[in-house]
């Protein structure tokens, strides 16, 4: 869990660095064709991701992260489905809102494009076990704890 939360503020840093250096134009409506104006954004994402078993996708104003559980080694399909793994993944999801909502709010702020998500799929192979969308309205909830 530590390492794929190091990745996912890896990425954050990133995007954010990106972002800034990058030249920024009023045209861009969608983080989509933000990144797709700015390839160093995909090159970056990629690198820092580099051999994980987490796979990024930016759709629109929404980055998906996707973690293929079939992948991992010493996992199975009836562990990973089991209501024991599915409500620790969901807590885990819970506990780390504040994290996925920053990489949203600070997305927002950096590109000046509203409404990103981050949306969080665990999955085995195509079917998708755990799904979790933030936005940076949970980073702001979280910062009156």
């Amino acid at each position: 869990m530590k390492k794929r939360k190091l990745i996912v503020l890896m990425i954050m840093a990133i995007i954010t660095v990106l972002c800034f250096t990058a030249c920024s134009s009023t045209e861009a409506v969608t983080l989509e064709k933000y990144c797709q104006d700015n390839p160093d954004v995909q090159e970056s994402i990629d690198e820092a991701i580099g051999e994980s078993n987490v796979n990024v996708e930016i759709k629109g104003n929404e980055i998906v992260y996707t973690l293929d559980l079939s992948t991992v080694d010493g996992y199975t399909e009836e562990l990973v489905k089991s209501d024991d793994v599915v409500a620790a993944i969901e807590d885990a999801l819970g506990a780390a809102s504040e994290t996925f909502g920053n990489i949203a709010k600070t997305i927002e702020e950096t590109t000046e494009i509203t409404g990103i998500q981050t949306t969080v799929n665990y999955c085995w192979g195509d079917e998708v076990i755990v799904t979790k969308t933030f936005t940076s309205a949970d980073a702001a909830s979280n910062d009156d704890n």
